[in-house]
């Protein structure tokens, strides 16, 4: 299926819009314009109007004169298009200019104001008549005066006017269309960018998105790239961590299994059974410790650390260390799987049941919003030296607990999958245990 082309769009929608507004900007300008040239009519109807009351009069006989007639030429020429008359109330003409010849004009009912109307002339000319009611000195009536001039002309160069404004714009929407193509082509510039710099990350050419030069709109889509990245490396390394750790796990117990087979001693079938529970154990440790982070996921903090307090209390019962919590707002999530919450702390409590000599306390609360979570024991703490040694793999401290020395290596891990850390520090007395962690 072929994929739309966001460059096409933005075309489509800007031509479109620009067709739009230029047929209504064409529509608008030969309205205002055919508007102003009526108007420009009307005013030079006004003048003639004027120009014929100026003349007109009642004689003693009662009949309507002028003076003077309007000699221009245009008045006197037959069917000049510009023509007067002077009529009863009724319509009934009385006297006309000479370019009526033998016609009259039918105008609408006449008001003092003045009245103004597009009809239809002699020789089917269109007009434009001016027609107002007036009443002269010793007039037994109101008489009608109209003056009328021919709006052909009018007519055509609104015509003209809409046509060339038409030509005008067209030309001038072709050349927006040019500079909205250039604007879409230069706009999409970042994004074609990315898209490079992501295709050389897929081929390995390149391990992040470089975000220096984008615009405001783009960084922060290859900042969130960069954070998805920098998570598929770290379940990545997660995962080749944890089948190095189940690998170490089980050399030891297949060493066991492969001395037994060669010399089985008498209860080579309790041997087999505790190494085998030994085996599947660490199967399902690495394994959970290696699966991906659902950041989707959210754990309550506070049911998860009573939970491990208790479960570690039974653990350490025989050395008499107790395991208790401070009061931790229910409110408080984690922003990952449970799973996970569950093993940092179980490692994290499980080291400090074996230095503590009565006490493990654990505390939770935000921030600077993020999660931090405190295990503290009392027991004698680590030198200076070996606070950073000790969260290295395979480093072990108590030799008397046989360890692995991989606890605090992987509650390191599976933090710093989240985007979180684990810091170590001396609490005078004991060792204090600082998880950072996103809050849900």
């Amino acid at each position: 299926m072929k994929r739309a082309s966001l460059r096409n769009r933005l075309l489509l929608a800007g031509g479109l819009g620009l067709l739009l507004v230029t047929a209504l900007a064409t529509a608008l300008l030969g309205h205002l314009f055919e508007r102003a040239a009526r108007d420009s009519l009307d005013a030079a109807l006004e003048q003639d109007l004027l120009t014929v009351l100026a003349q007109a009069e009642v004689n003693p006989d009662g009949r309507v004169v002028l003076r003077q007639e309007p000699n221009e030429a245009r008045f006197q020429r037959v069917f000049s298009g510009a023509y007067w008359q002077v009529g009863a109330a009724d319509g009934t003409p009385l006297l006309q200019s000479r370019s009526l010849w033998d016609e009259s004009l039918a105008a609408p009912a006449a008001s003092s104001a003045g009245i103004a109307a597009d009809i239809i002339g002699p020789l089917q000319q269109p007009l434009r008549v001016l027609a107002r009611e007036v009443r002269l000195p010793r007039a037994q009536a109101p008489l009608e005066v109209l003056v009328a001039l021919d709006r052909s002309d009018l007519q055509a160069q609104v015509a003209q006017f809409r046509q060339r404004s038409a030509l005008a714009l067209a030309v001038l929407v072709a050349v927006w269309l040019a500079v909205l193509a250039s604007q879409i082509h230069f706009g999409l510039r970042p994004l074609r960018r990315l898209g490079q710099q992501v295709e050389g990350v897929r081929r390995g050419e390149v391990q992040r998105v470089d975000t220096r030069g984008l615009s405001a709109e783009i960084a922060p889509l290859a900042e969130e790239l960069n954070a998805l990245l920098d998570h598929h490396q770290r379940m990545v390394a997660r995962a080749r961590t944890s089948a190095q750790d189940l690998a170490h796990a089980l050399k030891t117990p297949l060493s066991v299994l492969a001395a037994e087979a060669e010399h089985p001693g008498g209860d080579w079938q309790q041997t087999v059974r505790a190494q085998g529970a030994h085996m599947q154990a660490s199967i399902e440790r690495y394994l959970a410790a290696g699966l991906a982070v659902d950041h989707r996921q959210r754990a309550d903090v506070a049911p998860v650390v009573q939970s491990m307090c208790r479960l570690m209390g039974r653990v350490h019962q025989g050395r008499g260390v107790h395991f208790s919590s401070d009061a931790i707002d229910p409110a408080l999530r984690f922003a990952g799987d449970a799973a996970d919450l569950e093993e940092m702390l179980g490692n994290l409590l499980d080291n400090a049941g074996k230095w503590a000599t009565q006490q493990v306390q654990v505390g939770a609360w935000m921030d600077a919003q993020r999660l931090r979570i405190e295990v503290r024991d009392d027991g004698p703490g680590l030198q200076e030296s070996q606070l950073q040694t000790v969260l290295q793999r395979g480093v072990r401290l108590d030799q008397r607990e046989g360890s692995s020395g991989l606890g605090l290596a992987i509650v390191g891990d599976i933090a710093a999958s989240h985007g979180g850390e684990l810091k170590l520090e001396n609490a005078q007395p004991g060792l204090r245990a600082t998880l950072w962690l996103p809050a849900g």
